[in-house]
């Protein structure tokens, strides 16, 4: 597991858990300041995963079939506009297990480019912003490249 923090860790478990079992047995859970919840908007299940209260991170599945992912800001930012350190340490223990799940492909992570200071969720130059001067970052299942919506 790529973080030692337990909330991460939680979250990554349950992450495991809905890709292990059958989908609609997950039952949504909250630990500390992570919460993650199961809801179905027609015959998509979204699994979402909250950090205090606000949104991080949507996974789309079609059935059994995962469609896409969805990655926001979490609303706590640093100075600069970006994502806080918690929101991009939970995002990242997330992004780094469906990489190991082979849903996306790996090594796509949030990360703050040192030149521009602007934070992003990708890998390498296939990359999009995130933080609070920009829209949420979808990427769509393609395990080949990295496809953004």
């Amino acid at each position: 597991m790529r973080s030692n923090r337990p909330l991460t860790q939680f979250a990554v478990r349950k992450l495991r858990e809905f890709l292990t079992y059958e989908y609609r047995q997950f039952t949504p859970a909250e630990e500390g300041n992570t919460a993650v919840a199961l809801h179905f908007e027609g015959d998509w299940q979204v699994l979402s995963f909250w950090l205090h209260g606000e949104r991080i991170l949507e996974i789309v599945f079609d059935g059994p079939i995962f469609a896409g992912l969805n990655v926001y800001d979490g609303n706590f930012y640093n100075r600069a506009g970006n994502p806080s350190t918690t929101t991009c340490e939970r995002l990242n223990g997330l992004l780094d297990e469906l990489g190991e799940q082979c849903l996306i492909p790996e090594g796509v992570r949030v990360f703050t480019d040192k030149q521009s200071g602007t934070t992003f969720v990708g890998r390498g130059d296939r990359r999009r912003p995130l933080g609070r001067d920009f829209e949420p970052v979808s990427i769509d299942s393609n395990l080949v490249t990295l496809e953004f919506s």
